[in-house]
């Protein structure tokens, strides 16, 4: 019933016409005494509805389902609303389906099918999602590439944390160390321990909290560590400039001027818009023929190839269709063959329909089949229009201006850019001691150095207590075995929280980041969904099945590596 009523007003002032007028009653007449068969009007769908209205004949559905109907966003989002409260899995996959048939471009569609596919374990609604042509609609593309730029950044800035974080774990000992450079003892080490948490405990904030730990760090990480924490850097500023410069946000809520023209390519908008650029020019053009608007649509093409010279083919070879809707065919003709240049199939497609017009065959024949060559095939009995390419869509929202400056903070940035330039200060401090038995940390006026190694004066004085070389390996090896035991339970608990930390806090820098980055990557739109952007009238089922096992394939794969690597490598890169 809802497609019955749907399909009426698609085409309802075109119905009443046809039902008020004498044409009606005489195409009645004739099929009730048989004198034509509906078949004859397969192609007709107004006399296919009045003859369904009056009859109730459920074979003309046939006829309907295979006549192709604009693209009706909004209904198909009403749809997915009714699938989303129906409890009956039979029902969701009806109105889904229904919904599909309506706008099998939308995004919402696909994601909602995975979704419910995912939930029931029914492989074939994979299947049939995947089948979907969505990933050619530019709202999905801007949707997916913006979301992604996001999840990139949110997660490079995560794993930065996470990188300094565990660093400072492995340092802390060493940094509490040094706040007094005299002889130390435990009590001293303490304060210095309590003074390193102070900006976790008065800022907290994690962004401010990250900086200073890591000007702090910049001063006592080695070069390895100090070009992995530039790298991180430099990645986190490129992609927060270029997220800033690309103005998708804008486009994707709904109320900017770019996405007001999609409407109008993509669904069939009689929004009108006021054209400032050629680019504006050539979709407005575009939508009004689409809409019927023969001569305002022909006013602004002519104006583009007349008096702006523009040549591209999507402009050349709607301006010729035009022309042969106005039977101007030599024009429409002349503006083909020029269009030809591309390579593209429309244009041979269209004047080959322009020489079956003329009645010469031959020359049409062997027009469609350098057509074909070109991979352009089509049953239309009309010349088809090129739309404005998609490209002519992203140079609009590229801007020179920074304009998405509620995502990333411009101050944000500019301190980032001061820790970067502190990392290249070649001043450091001394390099960190720790015992070479025990692994306590020490400072240089509390370190024995014997030859290339340093020692606490604890385990000094019970080294030299003993002679023999057997049993003072011995000896080093049971002092030295709560600092491995501490180190390898440490590790371990870091690697459980989130897989690569343990990497890391043994400087095992490289694996660590890049397992930590992906485990990190499949958390983030999990927890963080507030930050990820929602396109203009979202309808769609729970995105939770989705996330949850794409986060436990990842998240399997990344422990497994992590412990992996753990147990079969080294403490270092």
């Amino acid at each position: 019933m809802i497609f019955i009523v749907t399909f009426l007003l698609g085409f309802n002032n075109e119905f009443q016409n046809f039902i008020n007028s004498p044409r009606s009653e005489s195409i009645f007449v004739a099929l009730m005494q048989d004198k034509k068969r509906i078949i004859e009007y397969k192609d007709a769908p107004v006399i296919l509805w009045f003859w369904r209205s009056k009859t109730h004949d459920t074979n003309v559905d046939s006829f309907l389902k295979n006549i192709p109907i604009p693209r009706n966003f909004y209904l198909s989002g009403v749809l997915r609303w009714e699938a989303k409260e129906a409890k009956d899995l039979k029902e969701q996959y009806n109105k889904l389906k229904l919904a599909i048939y309506f706008d099998s471009l939308s995004i919402e569609n696909f994601l909602s099918l995975i979704s419910l596919g995912i939930s029931n374990r029914k492989m074939d609604f994979l299947q049939y999602a995947i089948s979907l042509p969505v990933f050619s609609d530019f709202r999905n593309q801007i949707f997916l590439l913006g979301n992604f730029v996001i999840l990139f950044i949110l997660t490079l800035f995560f794993t930065t944390i996470l990188f300094i974080l565990t660093k400072l774990i492995y340092y802390l000992p060493v940094l509490s160390h040094r706040f007094d450079p005299m002889k130390h003892n435990i009590f001293k080490g303490i304060i210095g321990f309590a003074l390193l948490l102070i900006p976790i405990l008065i800022l907290r904030n994690l962004y401010f909290s990250l900086i200073i730990y890591s000007i702090i760090l910049t001063f006592i990480f080695n070069n390895r560590e100090k070009n992995w924490l530039r790298v991180n850097l430099i990645m986190i500023i490129l992609f927060s400039i270029a997220i800033s410069m690309f103005n998708f946000i804008p486009f994707l809520k709904g109320n900017d001027k770019v996405y007001y023209m999609y409407q109008m390519v993509a669904m069939d908008s009689d929004i009108r818009i006021n054209p400032e650029t050629k680019i504006e020019k050539e979709v407005l053009a575009y939508a009004l023929k689409k809409q019927g608007l023969y001569d305002e649509a022909m006013a602004w093409y002519e104006d583009l190839y007349y008096n702006q010279n523009i040549r591209s083919v999507e402009i050349v070879n709607n301006l010729a269709n035009l022309y042969t809707i106005y039977d101007e065919d030599e024009r429409a003709e002349e503006l083909y063959r020029k269009a030809m240049y591309s390579d593209r199939g429309e244009p041979y497609f269209n004047l080959a329909l322009l020489k079956f017009k003329k009645i010469e065959y031959l020359a049409a024949s062997e027009i469609m089949e350098e057509a074909r060559k070109r991979g352009f095939v089509s049953i239309s009995k009309e010349p088809v229009d090129i739309a404005p390419n998609p490209k002519n869509f992203y140079n609009l929202l590229m801007t020179r201006n920074l304009k998405n400056l509620k995502f990333v903070n411009i101050n944000y940035l500019i301190v980032i850019l001061v820790v970067l330039f502190i990392t290249f200060i070649p001043s450091q401090l001394s390099p960190p001691y720790y015992c070479s038995i025990c692994g306590k940390a020490v400072c240089k006026e509390c370190a024995e150095e014997t030859g290339d190694a340093f020692y606490c004066r604890a385990c000094l004085s019970k080294l030299n207590a003993t002679k023999n070389e057997e049993i003072e390996e011995e000896l080093k090896n049971a002092l030295g075995k709560t600092k491995r035991l501490i180190r390898n339970i440490l590790t371990i608990v870091l690697n459980i929280i989130i897989p690569g930390s343990g990497l890391i806090y043994k400087n095992r820098n490289f694996w660590g980041l890049l397992i930590s980055f992906f485990a990190i990557m499949v958390y983030t739109p999990i927890l963080l969904k507030s930050y990820f952007i929602k396109p203009s009238g979202w309808i769609c089922f729970s995105l939770n099945p989705i996330l949850f096992l794409i986060a436990g394939i990842v998240l399997v794969i990344c422990y497994l590596a992590s412990f992996l690597i753990l147990l079969g490598g080294s403490d270092a890169d």
